[in-house]
């Protein structure tokens, strides 16, 4: 019996899953002044494709932050265990919501010098839609750490998730200070390197704000405390790791000659993945 509940309860939340990307592509038309299966699928548009990409995996990475629990709630009686389900069900939507709120941000306080919809859907710049798309998995990270863990409440969530948003914009400001070219001209120009570098250095700072919101809450002072410490350090690390990235994968270049002079996208792939293996690492062993 035990078994069969186990199995019942884990088949209602895959098809809770699905009912949540359902509403996720919902949401997003609705919101999205394009047709969104018309740019996909009729005109072929690969930068829409690489934002959407994102947008669909946020979608998981905050369901799974909204679900997963500790181990005790499977040994819930059978009407609690539906009233969890319910309210894993309502903190998804408003993780869906908050992402794409967390898209506007992006857009207007880190791709402020251009309209990112023009660029994704008239030029078709696949490295906006790789921005875009990396700043949909960042915010996720942000949305799934503030949702996840015990004692907390909905002001905790939209806290924590606004402290993130923040995190993740000053990020990626100073990113564009200590970047030897104009991140937003590259992007604008068709360079695909640029826009994947950046969104995927803007998923690495998400890992690390996930490891800062996640957890139970215990006290504004003890939660805000570890999160200054776990962001600023994680912050610290990424930019000194960046820039050893140059010195010790790249000998005899550097990635922003590579990106910006020749649209190199190996070059992108390889500081992208560099920081997002660092920050895994810091997210498991700080």
């Amino acid at each position: 019996m035990d078994m069969r509940y186990g199995l019942a309860m884990s088949l209602a939340y895959v098809f809770l899953g699905v009912v949540v990307l359902i509403v996720a592509k919902i949401i997003k038309d609705f919101l999205t002044p394009y047709k969104v299966d018309e740019e996909l699928t009729g005109k072929d548009n690969p930068a829409l494709g690489a934002a959407l990409t994102g947008y669909f995996a946020g979608v998981i990475i905050i369901f799974l932050g909204a679900s997963v629990g500790p181990a005790e709630e499977e040994l819930l009686p059978f009407n609690e265990r539906l009233l969890e389900i319910g309210t894993d069900f309502l903190y998804a939507l408003f993780g869906i919501v908050a992402l794409n709120l967390g898209r506007l941000v992006v857009d207007k306080l880190v791709l402020y010098k251009f309209s990112t919809v023009k660029e994704i859907i008239q030029d078709r710049n696949v490295g906006t839609g790789s921005v875009e798309g990396g700043s949909f998995v960042a915010t996720a990270l942000i949305i799934a750490g503030a949702v996840h863990g015990e004692g907390g409440s909905f002001v905790t969530t939209l806290a924590f998730f606004g402290l993130g948003q923040l995190v993740l914009v000053i990020f990626a400001l100073f990113y564009q200070m200590i970047t030897r070219y104009d991140v937003h001209t590259e992007i604008e120009r068709d360079n695909v390197a640029a826009g994947v570098a950046l969104g995927a250095s803007m998923i690495a700072i998400g890992i690390v704000l996930l490891r800062a919101t996640a957890g139970d809450f215990v006290s504004w002072s003890e939660n805000l405390t570890d999160f200054g410490i776990s962001a600023g350090l994680g912050f610290g690390l990424l930019m000194i790791l960046r820039k050893l990235t140059d010195y010790l994968l790249l000998p005899g270049t550097t990635i922003a000659h590579e990106i910006a002079n020749d649209q190199n996208l190996n070059a992108a792939w390889i500081e992208g993945v560099v920081a997002m293996g660092m920050a895994t690492v810091i997210f498991f062993m700080i």
